[in-house]
């Protein structure tokens, strides 16, 4: 009898910490109403952002257009899932506030491990790094982190902070034009039911800025059927240029695709017939990642020129806009007006921008030197940002200062 009972009070004392850490929470941008780890209540009645803000809380201040970065505390990643960052013009968000998608994070989120993290070792989890739309109104709003688990109950975590945004937009036209934000697993109007175990998630308003940072497999969020990353749609709204429609030129940078080019929306905007092939976000950079696969589909401002190159134009002209198509067997380029074409192998997202950090592999995560700033190597450049309050980057990976200390004590004695 004795011997249980000493057994229990060992288990129950080891996962005693664990508890502490249950789950994650969202570190940047920071939160407001220091919010616990625990997710969404089932029946809906912490929702949104788990409560109105209260007190005094830092605010975080974005300027449109800029890059950002979402990261996290916590260990129990849950295998991952799908993210979301969205944002309203309600200071003090309701049931009724309008949340608007300005980036979608399909599978890996907030990691991309099985099961859950190493609560002792060193910090793993993902940072997701995203753009500032350039239209979204000046001003204050509510950006919320929102998450569905992969793996364990089916749940809904949110997270919410406040921003004060400048260089925007003088309206909401730009809000207005985003897709709404998904909504599962509670009982409120708006949600979609509940999702399927063991998966990662697409969004079928996913926007048009989605990164993919996950094994699969993939299912939509909502029907539990089987998907593809990066094809959900959205309007065309938020950043210019993005090729994430619903036509067949749903491809990713400034309208890869077939179908891509002077239809309706910002350059590149698919405007082809719907089919049941996956967009073009496939050609990845070569270089592994011990940590994950990201592949941006947000595209770059500028529109790619015509093509004049020996390639061969593709074949297919089903999303062309008002330009004639193509004769199918023309495999030589002619002074006909056509459909810009990208390059024969285009990369998913442009290379950085001068005056990075230089580093060898694409994917790995750049420390600074004193561990305050990180970057993500891309074409051989990372461009340093400020880690989250709290955190410091080491070795390739971004941590709880804590946990640094505390390895650092055991090292010295």
């Amino acid at each position: 009898m004795f011997t249980k009972i000493t057994v229990l009070f060992a288990v129950i004392s080891a996962m005693a910490p664990l508890s502490a850490h249950a789950h994650m929470i969202m570190a940047n941008p920071v939160p407001f109403n220091s919010p616990n780890n625990s997710p969404l209540a089932p029946d809906g009645s912490d929702f949104p952002c788990k409560g109105p803000p209260s007190g005094s809380a830092q605010v975080n201040q974005w300027k449109a257009g800029s890059q950002q970065s979402l990261s996290f505390t916590g260990s129990a990643v849950h295998g991952g899932g799908s993210c979301q960052i969205s944002v309203t013009s309600d200071k003090n968000p309701t049931k009724d506030s309008k949340w608007k998608v300005i980036h979608s994070i399909e599978g890996g989120c907030p990691a991309a491990v099985e099961g859950n993290l190493n609560e002792n070792g060193p910090g793993a989890q993902g940072t997701f790094p995203f753009t500032v739309p350039q239209d979204l109104p000046n001003g204050d709003l509510t950006v919320a982190w929102t998450w569905f688990n992969k793996v364990g109950n089916r749940e809904m975590y949110m997270n919410c902070g406040a921003v004060t945004l400048t260089g925007g937009k003088d309206d909401a036209s730009g809000l207005d034009a985003l897709p709404d934000m998904a909504v599962a697993n509670i009982n409120v109007p708006g949600s979609c039911g509940t999702t399927k175990e063991a998966n990662d998630y697409t969004f079928e308003k996913a926007g048009t800025a989605v990164t993919k940072a996950g094994k699969g497999p993939f299912v939509d969020l909502c029907s539990g059927s089987a998907s593809q990353p990066g094809a959900g749609g959205g309007s065309a709204g938020g950043n210019p240029g993005a090729g994430s429609g619903s036509g067949s030129g749903a491809g990713t940078g400034a309208g890869a695709g077939a179908g891509a080019g002077a239809g309706a929306g910002g350059p590149g905007a698919g405007n082809g017939a719907p089919v049941s092939q996956p967009p073009a976000a496939a050609p990845a950079p070569a270089g592994p990642s011990t940590l994950r696969t990201i592949i941006t589909v947000t595209a770059p401002l500028p529109p790619y020129p015509t093509n004049n190159a020996s390639a061969a134009p593709a074949p297919s002209g089903t999303g062309a806009g008002n330009a004639p198509a193509p004769k199918p067997t023309a495999a030589q380029p002619t002074a006909a007006p056509i459909s810009p074409q990208p390059p024969a192998a285009p990369a998913p997202a442009p290379g950085p921008a001068a005056g990075g950090s230089s580093c060898s592999s694409d994917g790995q995560i750049i420390c600074s030197p004193d561990g305050t700033q990180f970057g993500i190597c891309n074409f051989g450049k990372a461009i340093m940002q400020p880690v989250a309050s709290g955190t410091k980057c080491m070795n390739g990976a971004i941590a709880k200062r804590e946990e640094y200390s505390h390895r650092n004590q055991r090292t010295a004695i």
